[in-house]
Formats: structure tokens, C-alpha cells, sequence
């Protein structure tokens, strides 16, 4: 006669997961935005006097998974990234690679603010599963 293996919590743990699987894709898509707003907005606080017109057309697009940062401004990569390579491009600060002006670097200094917002979502996602024997 065979034994029956038992697996404590497996029917909890089957429903739990079909929770995660209905709400971790909204609360990504939640987390992307608010964190794509207060990209936008550190990154306009960031911007100096000439990147402000490319910095105030920064929007957020959305997709499938999340969102998008957009910009419309035809200065926005001279402003950002910098030129002075070509007589064109004297107008714009000195090229500093992918350093950045005002996006990248407000990324940077928001980063661990940012992966907080990441980490609330994975919990508010995740926890319907929080079986303990």
C-alpha cells in the first residue's frame, strides 16, 4: 500500500498564485507610472534655464507592461546629452557621453526612492501568500 504524500498550504498556495497572477501585472503597470511622474518631475526641477522648454515636453505614454517617458522637443537630446562636436551643435553644454543633464542624472539620484515604489508593488502584489504553518 502506497503512502499519500501531503503538501501543507498547496491548496492555499494554488489560490494565492492565481491572485498574484490577476494583480501583479496592474500593480507593475501602478508602480512604472508613479514612478515615470516623479522621474518627470525631478527631472524639470533638474533642468537649468535653456533644457527647460525640452524638459517641460517630457509626458508619460503608456504600453502593455507599464510606461513610457516621451518627449516632443527637437533640443530635448542636444539638452540632454550635450553637442559642441559640430558648428550645429555649439549651442547645447559639452558633449558628456550618457551622463545626461537632467533625465538620466534625476534617475540616478532618485534611484533608491524609485526601487522602493518597485518593492511596495512585488508586495502589494504578492500578498496573498503569507501562509504560515
Amino acid at each position: 500500500m502506497a503512502d499519500e504524500t501531503k503538501i501543507l498550504g498547496m491548496p492555499e498556495f494554488q489560490l494565492a498564485l492565481k491572485d498574484i497572477q490577476d494583480k501583479f501585472p496592474k500593480e507593475v503597470k501602478k508602480a512604472a507610472e508613479q514612478i515615470a511622474r516623479d522621474w518627470i518631475a525631478a527631472a524639470r526641477n533638474k533642468a537649468n534655464a535653456q533644457a527647460r522648454q525640452a524638459a517641460a515636453a517630457l509626458s508619460i505614454g503608456s504600453d502593455s507592461e507599464g510606461a513610457l517617458i516621451t518627449n516632443s522637443d527637437p533640443t530635448f537630446y542636444g539638452n540632454e546629452f550635450g553637442g559642441q562636436a559640430r558648428p550645429s551643435t555649439m549651442h547645447f553644454p559639452p558633449h558628456q557621453g550618457q551622463r545626461g543633464y537632467f533625465l538620466f542624472p534625476a534617475a540616478r539620484e532618485n534611484a533608491d526612492r524609485f526601487q522602493k515604489i518597485w518593492d511596495a508593488a512585488i508586495d502589494d502584489a504578492t500578498k496573498a501568500w503569507d501562509h504560515k504553518e
